[in-house]
């Protein structure tokens, strides 16, 4: 059913052997020069052995004061060529092709990126980053056009098979195309085809430059998302211009350039099918395509041509050759968590782009999976991530690996993650660590609590104490009452709730969730918490999906309040050392937290040869714990 996959396809004259492309995301493995790293050049190797037919590079900037960060890679000179020379290189050998993304940030130039002022379509500062901004005048955009010509002039001598030119998410070319930012009033602002005309003119300037069969491909941010910005209607007359002016493929993507689990897969395929409909060159489509079956589903619909498969590919970089394989329960699904590959301030070196549930993805040539020198029987206690994570790893390196499991099935707490609306897509976590410990011939035992006196009968060598966290029960007087009920329980369906009236207690993530399932069962939900803020320590952007979408729920924020109290139909919360009684409900909800499982003698921990990872060290996210379970597994 996936043939369709990997038939060739064309952009312009150069053939691809398939229809799965990398599109432009950023490393972060540039240097403060602006040059690619040696681990950029294994991170994007790593994808074209995968399988991916096409990669395109992260944002190359093409003038200095378009720098939309202090370490983005740059094409703004020569002295780039020998870099980025090398980078193709390498994609050409492992068998892949590969464009590079020219990008100039406009009024979105990085803080601290450069001394240079910002410039824009028009003098309107970004929101989101209000900087001042000086409107370029019309006499200054030929020298813009050009340094596009210049940088698609240096991807070429630098061997890259063709260009992108960046006119999506609020970037300078975006700038002139949208309706809501450009207000200029000669003949690159007003119309349609005005704020395409600088886009237009680059085209032809590359085409002129670099010869009509060198590809140029356009990507475009499609419906903006925004009140007063383009429409897909828009964004679709826009491409046939392009087209006209000699673009060789468009790559629709949508206004916001990133999307958590709260957008749900293919959710971009509507306009993407827009823009397909109006013009004759090839549509690449973009946005959550992290299913094999809704792409090739979208191919035979004639939806789009090439399917870019961004998050995803940071994920599995060997996605298409596991699905050409026929090798589907080994595929890792990005489920958009943004844990790890979106906010600096996650990654746990401090630098480089990585995965939640692929830690290894980032450490190509750097993290390796080799077979131990002395083989050992090991002992894995707990089928979490963490502890699947480990256990495979430790398999595949060739050790004997028993894993005690005291449930009936895997997962940990991971399952109850996966409860929340648009979330269920991190079970396929587990089914891939499940599939991988059969590879292994790693055993699993589950029913299996794991005590002392089983792990000295099974005479391992090293024992990894994987065993996950337990709800806090604070000493709340009134918390033993029979309507006062914990988060876990609910979020198994051990008790199901509807049609009443329920305050939860805590902000914390699982709390905010939490309140999600229960205001999807038709209940009325209170939210109270000592916190200032609710869910401080989430990834930006799908904390601010999910507290959007709790206030579409009417679910009720009482924040910076301690619970004193639990009542029979109410509670107590002190703040500022006044006490104030809330209520009528009728169920009380327990999210404050969890607390590592020590369900063993403490005085194990001194043997050398028992490690704690995952919860069972500290209760925090996956994410922590993954890392944590890979770095031990790699060192045994």
């Amino acid at each position: 059913m996936y043939e369709i996959l990997f038939k060739p396809g064309r952009i312009g004259t150069l053939e691809l052997k398939n229809r799965l492309v990398m599109p432009a995301m950023n490393s972060h493995y540039a240097d403060g020069e602006h040059h690619f790293t040696e681990q950029a050049l294994n991170y994007y190797g790593e994808r074209a052995l995968g399988g991916f037919g096409l990669l395109i590079t992260e944002f190359l900037c093409v003038s200095e004061e378009g720098l939309a960060y202090s370490m983005q890679a740059g094409i703004y000179d020569d002295c780039f060529i020998p870099s980025l020379s090398r980078l193709t290189e390498r994609i050409h050998r492992n068998g892949g092709k590969i464009f590079a993304q020219l990008h100039h940030a406009g009024r979105m130039q990085g803080k601290g990126a450069t001394s240079l002022p910002a410039v824009g379509a028009s003098s309107i500062p970004d929101p989101a980053n209000p900087i001042p901004v000086r409107q370029l005048n019309t006499g200054e955009i030929p020298g813009v056009v050009q340094r596009f010509v210049d940088g698609a002039l240096r991807a070429q001598k630098s061997g890259f098979d063709g260009v992108e030119i960046h006119g999506a998410h609020g970037y300078l070319l975006a700038q002139f195309l949208s309706a809501g930012v450009n207000k200029r009033t000669d003949c690159y602002g007003g119309s349609i085809s005005n704020r395409a005309r600088i886009v237009c003119e680059i085209i032809r300037g590359i085409k002129e430059a670099c010869g009509q069969d060198f590809p140029v491909c356009v990507r475009t941010s499609g419906d903006e998302g925004y009140k007063g910005g383009n429409t897909i209607e828009a964004a679709a007359a826009q491409c046939l211009l392009f087209e006209k002016a000699g673009a060789d493929a468009v790559h629709v993507s949508h206004g916001t350039a990133i999307h958590s689990y709260f957008s749900e897969s293919g959710f971009n395929l509507k306009n993407i099918r827009r823009v397909k409909e109006v013009v004759s060159i090839p549509v690449i489509g973009v946005g959550r395509l992290n299913d094999p079956a809704l792409i090739a589903g979208a191919l035979k619909a004639g939806d789009l041509d090439f399917a870019a498969l961004g998050r995803e590919s940071v994920c599995d970089p060997h996605l298409p050759e596991k699905i050409r394989e026929g090798r589907m329960d080994e595929i890792l699904t990005c489920t958009g968590c943004m844990q790890r590959c979106l906010y600096p301030a996650s990654f746990e070196e401090g630098f480089g782009i990585s995965c939640m549930i692929n830690p290894f993805s980032g450490k190509e040539k750097v993290w390796e999976i080799r077979e131990a020198e002395q083989k050992k029987r090991i002992a894995v206690v707990g089928a979490g991530p963490a502890g699947l994570q480990a256990a495979w790893i430790l398999g595949k390196r060739g050790h004997e690996v028993t894993v005690y499991e005291k449930e009936d099935t895997a997962g940990g707490q991971y399952r109850l993650a996966a409860v929340p609306p648009m979330k269920q897509e991190l079970s396929k976590t587990i089914t891939a660590y499940l599939t991988f410990c059969r590879n292994y011939h790693v055993k699993i035992c589950y029913g299996t609590k794991a005590d002392r006196s089983l792990m000295e009968k099974g005479n391992f060598d090293e024992i990894i104490l994987a065993c996950g966290a337990s709800p806090v029960v604070p000493n709340i007087p009134g918390i033993g009452q029979a309507h006062v009920y914990l988060a876990n329980d609910l979020l198994q369906f051990r008790k199901l709730l509807q049609n009443q009236s329920i305050v939860v207690l805590g902000a914390g993530l699982v709390g905010l969730e939490t309140a999600e399932v229960l205001a999807g069962y038709g209940n009325r939900v209170t939210v109270a918490d000592l916190l200032e803020q609710p869910a401080p320590q989430a990834p930006a952007r799908p904390r601010e999906n999910l507290l959007n979408h709790l206030k579409e729920l009417k679910v009720t924020l009482l924040m910076g309040r301690r619970v004193t109290c639990i009542h029979e139909d109410s509670i107590s919360c002190e703040k500022d050392g006044v006490t104030e009684r809330f209520g009528t409900f009728d169920s009380v909800v327990v999210a404050l937290g969890s607390r590592p499982n020590r369900d063993f003698d403490e005085e194990i921990l001194k043997d050398p040869s028992v490690h704690l990872i995952g919860d069972a060290l500290e209760a925090a996210d996956a994410k922590k714990g993954i890392y944590e379970a890979t770095k031990l597994a790699l060192s045994l």
